[in-house]
Formats: C-alpha cells, sequence, structure tokens
C-alpha cells in the first residue's frame, strides 16, 4: 500500500477492516477524527516507509493497535491529542529516521512506549504537553541527529530520561518550562551541534547536567532565568567552540566566571552581551574582572611563577609542582592572541611586545593556569 489517510470522519470509531495491511510504503495519517478512540485494525503492519501523522483526535487514548511497527522511514508527528495519556502501541520501534514531534497533548504525562527506540534521525521536539511530568520511554536513546527543542511543558521538572543521550547534531533548546528545576538527565551529552539556548525557565536553579558537554556549535545564549545564580556547569565547554554570548535578563545570576566564559571573554570570535543580571554578572567588565579574581586566588598548587615581572626582552616560566610546561600563550588586553609558543628551558622571547598588561596562559597537561604580565621597556 501507498499512504494511507484517514482523516475528518467523525462518526469513525475503529479502524477494524485493515487487519490485512501489512505494510505502508507511503506515508499514514490519523488526523481530526473526533470518534475515534483506538487504532486496533492496524494490528499487522510493521513498517511505514514515509512519515507517520497522528493529530486532533480528540478522544484517542493511546497508539494501542500499533504494536506490530518496528520501523518507521520518515518522521513522526504527534499533536494535539486531548486525552492521549501513553504512546504505548509504539513499543517495538527501535529507531526513528526522521525528525520526531510530540506536541500539545494535553493528558500525556510521560512518553513509555518509546522504551525500544535509540535512535532519531532528524530532531526532536517536546513541546507544550502541558501535564507531562517526565521524560521517561526516551532512556535507550543514544543520538538525535538534528535539534533537540524542550519548550512550554509546564510540569516537566527535570530531563531525566534523556540520560543516554551522548550527542545532539544541532540546537540544544531548553525554555519557558515553568517548573522545571534541574537539567538532570543531559549529563552524557558532549557535544552539541548548534547553539545551546536555556531561557525563560522560571525554576531553574543551576546548570548542574552540562558539565560533561565540551564543545557546541553556535551560540550561547543564557536569558530569563530568574533564579538561577551560577553558570556552573558550562565550565567545560571549549570556548573556541561558541560563536556568540549572551547572558541576559538572569535577575539572581551573580556567578558568570567560570571557565568557558572566561576564556571566550578572554579571546571572543563573535558577540558578547551581558546585562540585566545580578550584580558580578550585570555587565561583560563585571564578569572579567571576576575571572581575572578568579584567575588569582587558582588553588596554590596549580600557580605558576613569571620572572620578571614587569618583563623587557624575557621571561622565564616555572609552575610550582614542577610540572611540564608544554606551551604558552600571552593575550593582550583586547583578547586577542598575541604570542603563541613551546617555550625552551621555560624562557620566552617577549622583544617583540609592546609596553602593557598581557594575560599569559600556560598549559600543562589538562590544566590551563593564566597569570598577568606587565611589559616595560627600559
Amino acid at each position: 500500500m501507498g499512504d494511507l489517510e484517514i482523516y475528518s470522519n467523525n462518526a469513525l470509531t475503529s479502524l477494524t477492516g485493515l487487519d490485512n495491511v501489512t505494510s505502508i510504503g507511503g506515508y499514514l495519517e490519523i488526523d481530526n477524527n473526533w470518534a475515534l478512540t483506538s487504532l486496533t485494525g492496524l494490528d499487522n503492519v510493521t513498517l511505514i516507509g514515509g512519515s507517520l501523522w497522528i493529530y486532533w483526535n480528540d478522544v484517542l487514548t493511546s497508539l494501542t493497535g500499533l504494536e506490530g511497527l518496528t520501523s518507521i522511514g520518515g518522521f513522526i508527528w504527534i499533536d494535539d491529542n486531548a486525552i492521549l495519556t501513553s504512546l504505548s502501541g509504539l513499543d517495538n520501534v527501535t529507531s526513528i529516521g526522521g525528525d520526531f514531534h510530540i506536541g500539545g497533548n494535553a493528558s500525556l504525562t510521560c512518553l513509555t512506549g518509546l522504551d525500544n527506540v535509540t535512535s532519531i534521525g532528524g530532531y526532536l521536539y517536546i513541546v507544550s504537553n502541558i501535564a507531562m511530568t517526565s521524560l521517561s520511554g526516551l532512556d535507550n536513546v543514544t543520538s538525535i541527529g538534528g535539534h533537540l527543542v524542550i519548550g512550554s511543558n509546564d510540569a516537566l521538572t527535570c530531563l531525566t530520561g534523556l540520560d543516554n543521550v551522548t550527542s545532539i547534531g544541532e540546537n540544544l533548546s531548553i525554555g519557558s518550562n515553568d517548573a522545571l528545576t534541574s537539567l538532570t538527565g543531559l549529563d552524557n551529552v558532549t557535544s552539541i551541534g548548534g547553539g545551546l539556548n536555556i531561557k525563560n525557565n522560571l525554576a531553574l536553579t543551576c546548570l548542574t547536567g552540562l558539565d560533561n558537554v565540551t564543545s557546541i556549535g553556535g551560540d550561547l545564549w543564557i536569558g530569563i532565568n530568574t533564579v538561577l545564580t551560577s553558570l556552573t556547569g558550562l565550565d567545560n565547554i571549549d570556548h573556541s567552540s561558541i560563536s556568540k554570548l549572551y547572558i541576559q535578563e538572569n535577575n539572581n545570576l551573580s556567578t558568570c566566571e567560570v571557565q568557558s566564559i572566561c576564556d571566550y571573554l578572554i579571546n571572543p570570535t563573535g558577540v558578547i552581551s551581558i546585562f540585566n543580571n545580578a550584580y558580578g554578572c550585570n555587565s561583560q567588565e563585571e564578569v572579567e574582572e571576576a575571572c581575572e579574581l578568579s584567575v588569582e586566588s587558582i588553588n596554590p598548587e596549580d600557580k605558576i611563577s613569571i620572572f620578571p615581572n614587569p618583563a623587557n626582552r624575557q621571561i622565564t616560566i616555572s609552575s610550582k609542582d614542577g610540572a611540564t610546561i608544554e606551551e604558552v600563550i600571552i593575550y593582550n588586553q583586547t583578547g586577542q592572541t598575541v604570542q603563541q609558543e613551546k617555550p625552551v628551558n621555560n624562557i620566552i622571547d617577549i622583544s617583540e611586545l609592546q609596553p602593557g598588561m598581557y594575560l599569559v596562559e600556560v598549559v600543562s597537561g589538562q590544566r590551563k593556569i593564566r597569570e598577568k604580565l606587565m611589559i616595560e621597556k627600559f
């Protein structure tokens, strides 16, 4: 069979009569059937080559009847089914080739029924499911090929259920989830192919859960999270992977001097917009000052010695714990790299640098240690 469309049948209560259908080469669309209570009748369908649409079915409570389905080649769109409480019926689907959109299902509390899905080829949108308290059911998903958008799910308190996801192909956007207090559930994500946007989550107190993310591929935007106090959790993102930086209108956010942010401010690659946060993070200048204080208060065992300082033609750098110094990077006051080299006998020639204040970054193993350097021409 090619495409199968079942829509706008106001008296249709079941799909009995389709029992001999075993595969659908195109798409299956079930929408706007006001009396449909069950998908029984599709029990023998094992394959949908195209997409699956299920939306605007006002009395449909579950997807029972799709238990034979193992493969969906295109996207799944499950939207605006007012009393749908479960996704049971999709229990044997293991992969979704395209996008997966779950939105506006007012009675859906979790995603049980998706327990065997391991990969989603396109985006995953979970939006406007006002009763959803958990993402349980996605526990075996390891990768999402496109965007991951979690928005306007008013009862969702955490992201547990995404615990095995390690990579997100495009943007990660988490916004307008009024009860969300934690990002726990994202703990195994290491890379985000696009931007990271966390906005308008009025109960979110911390960003713990993003601790293992080491790279993103776009803008970093933290905005209107009114009880967020710290950016701890973003520490391990490589600053060079951030395109633009926006930290805006987080009323209680005072601690922004985490490693990734400090590194980006030293060597920015795009726009920086920091305003209307709490004192300490209310402007770029405040964060830069806090970063400098943070650099100066690094654990004593991580301190380095620069001699002489002020300096004229050359400096000698040594680590307090005797660790090997692998590379030295010197930044000027605008964050530009002005010198980068591997020192010989811990000595760096700075004779080409103009007088002024510089920041010296020493790379030793997994550590990056910074210290200020004043250059004067005697």
